[in-house]
């Protein structure tokens, strides 16, 4: 057992910030940029920076909950998770009765394909365990963090201006990383990839150019998290909130997202990019559509002026983005390619030969989140969540719908765009999407949504038929104005 640089720095700080949970969250969110990390080495297995303050943040919260201490908002939020643990309680049985019931009939893709080269006959393995265990320390961690962030002195928009700050974060080491393959400056490659489980790929290149991974595995990985930081900057910029540095962060961001020259990224951003019009037409806001065309137009006019400049002072950069468009173009004749799409097609296969059951959370591994999902928990776990991503995007609109701008409606209105970014990545090159700060994520916008009830039913029941609640959020949402520097369009 070894402990690197990360474990030295995250074990004592977590300890010395235990009986302060709400910090544990912020650490957490920017911990989470260090995936291909470890904060402790057991053998081969690496335990991700992450899950050092998740298990201090649980530990603290759940001894509370057995000396008695109850939160505002449990009942709102058991209800919107309900869908979501009966999907896990699906999953974890199906996990122990799958690859039993269907032992040696099927072919399947195992966790460490690297091991054998291929696919497998299908039977009970260590993923089967190992996979449950993640999947039940981030189902607690949700609901826990949910329950928690309803307690009326927690500032969920802290929490989310620490999400952006994470996006800063990776930005920085994206330059750095940069400099590093282009100039020679010293990268600390054993800090950022000192987890022994996670193949680290921060050595390829476009061509002439390098691509860049940051502190990921890979640069689809890099590039997932920065789309998911592009589109909830440029929604929450749109929407009218002045967060401070929020509209630097959309240039950076997309800066760093081209960077990594991944394909995944670049087609996750233009899905985002069609998806901006259907987003303000479904919440209503029509007057977004024209901030979404100047915004368009003033990228485009800034993408042509830095393409001039780039191409006067540097020349030899022409060949190098011709190369990387072609091979972005080209991506479907390429042989990984070909391959991922071989593992999908197999794990769809799965899907009617096990009769929409699937084989076991843990015992198949997909190119991507689809075929992966509907190959371990079947058409049942799916369908499940679908309910559960349906309930609570309803959930999110309906509260947005009953408040005016605030913390809790800022968190809504960035944590949605930063969800769909990350499930749109996934769907293109990623498994699962088992990440302990996208549960976060969602743990913070089922808060928000339990909270706005909270509002309301306290506006109801205590103040008189004349005041709207608007006046009161209003006054709420003037008291946190005054802790801010800036001068926002929208006080949140």
């Amino acid at each position: 057992m070894t402990i690197p640089l990360v474990g030295i720095i995250l074990f004592p700080l977590c300890l010395l910030l235990w009986m302060r949970p709400i910090w544990m969250l912020h650490i957490l969110l920017l911990a989470g940029v260090l995936p291909a990390s470890a904060a402790l080495i057991l053998g081969g297995l690496g335990v991700q920076p992450a899950m050092v303050p998740a298990m201090a943040f649980m530990s603290f919260v759940l001894l509370q909950w057995i000396m008695g201490v109850h939160y505002p908002g449990e009942r709102t939020v058991m209800a919107l998770c309900l869908p979501f643990i009966l999907v896990v309680g699906w999953t974890l049985l199906a996990s122990i009765i799958m690859p039993r019931l269907f032992m040696n009939q099927v072919m399947v893709w195992p966790q460490k394909s690297d091991s054998v080269g291929g696919r497998v006959l299908l039977a009970p393995n260590f993923g089967n365990i190992s996979q449950d265990m993640y999947l039940v320390i981030n189902a607690v961690f949700l609901v826990i963090a949910a329950r928690f962030m309803t307690r009326t002195d927690v500032r969920l928009d802290r929490l989310y201006r620490t999400f952006l700050l994470s996006g800063w974060c990776v930005v920085g080491i994206c330059m750095w990383q940069f400099a590093h393959r282009v100039a020679g400056v010293p990268f600390p490659d054993t800090f950022f990839y000192s987890n022994p489980g996670w193949a680290v790929l921060n050595t390829q290149t476009a061509g002439p150019v390098p691509r860049i991974n940051a502190s990921f595995s890979e640069p689809a990985a890099c590039a997932a998290f920065l789309s998911e930081i592009l589109f909830s900057s440029v929604w929450i910029v749109l929407q009218g909130y002045s967060v401070a540095s929020a509209k630097w962060l959309v240039p950076a961001s997309a800066m760093a997202l081209v960077c990594t020259t991944s394909t995944t990224g670049f087609i996750t951003v233009a899905v985002e990019i069609c998806l901006l019009p259907v987003a303000a037409l479904a919440t209503g806001a029509m007057k977004l559509l024209g901030n979404i065309s100047r915004l368009i137009a003033v990228g485009i006019a800034l993408l042509g002026c830095g393409v001039l400049v780039l191409v006067t002072v540097a020349p030899q950069v022409v060949p190098a983005a011709q190369f990387v468009f072609q091979s972005t173009a080209e991506k479907k004749d390429s042989q990984s390619y070909q391959d991922r799409s071989q593992v999908d097609r197999d794990s769809m296969s799965l899907v009617a030969e096990t009769y929409g059951l699937g084989v076991g959370w843990g015992s198949n591994r997909a190119s991507s989140l689809l075929p992966g999902l509907l190959s371990t928990i079947g058409l049942v776990g799916v369908m499940g969540l679908m309910v559960f991503d349906w309930k609570l995007l309803r959930a999110a609109m309906g509260a947005r719908k009953r408040v005016p701008p605030g913390p809790e409606r800022l968190v809504i209105e960035g944590v949605i765009p930063a969800l769909v970014a990350r499930l749109i990545a996934a769907s293109l090159s990623s498994p699962t999407v088992g990440f302990l700060d996208f549960y976060l994520l969602i743990a913070m916008l089922i808060a928000a949504i339990a909270r706005i009830d909270l509002l309301c039913m306290a506006a109801r029941a205590s103040r008189p038929a004349q005041l709207a609640l608007p006046d009161m959020y209003a006054q709420v949402a003037r008291g946190h104005a005054m802790t801010e520097t800036d001068r926002p369009q929208i006080h949140a």
